[in-house]
């Protein structure tokens, strides 16, 4: 995809234009930040609250029917069930596993293991487990498919 960036005068309307062939989740994602600035999830560490930019996040997960976020270096609370945090997630997020959800730009690599599932490393060195049901999905999502 081409982009074209127009520079105006300071104090002029600010305007984008997409042209498109269809609206597709990732036109959906960029028209979102564009009207609205990039999605904020707010967690909770050590009782405060926390807003964090979705961009931060590496994965979701549910332990002992609470929700987790993982970003680089910290794990957040999040008082939302794992379906409702799905919900709200645009197409960089994958669910990957019954109980998590992860973040398809914060992985380095991934191996197929046996049982037909997957290992992933993710930017931050961790490594997390695709189950078969969703491996060809994250396939597709990688561009891995043939």
């Amino acid at each position: 995809m081409r982009v074209t960036f127009n520079q105006i005068k300071q104090g002029e309307n600010e305007s984008a234009v997409i042209n498109a062939y269809e609206r597709t989740p990732s036109i959906e994602t960029a028209i979102g930040l564009l009207e609205n600035g990039e999605q904020i999830i707010v967690g909770y560490k050590d009782g405060e609250k926390m807003p964090c930019r979705l961009s931060q996040i590496y994965y979701f997960e549910t332990v002992d029917d609470k929700s987790f976020a993982y970003t680089k270096d910290t794990c957040l609370e999040v008082r939302s069930r794992l379906y409702e945090i799905e919900q709200s997630l645009d197409f960089r997020f994958f669910r990957c596993s019954k109980s998590m959800i992860c973040n398809l730009r914060k992985i380095k690599s991934v191996k197929a293991e046996s049982n037909a599932r997957m290992r992933a490393v993710l930017l931050n060195g961790e490594v997390i487990i695709i189950t078969r049901s969703y491996v060809k999905e994250l396939k597709k999502k990688l561009g891995l498919l043939v």
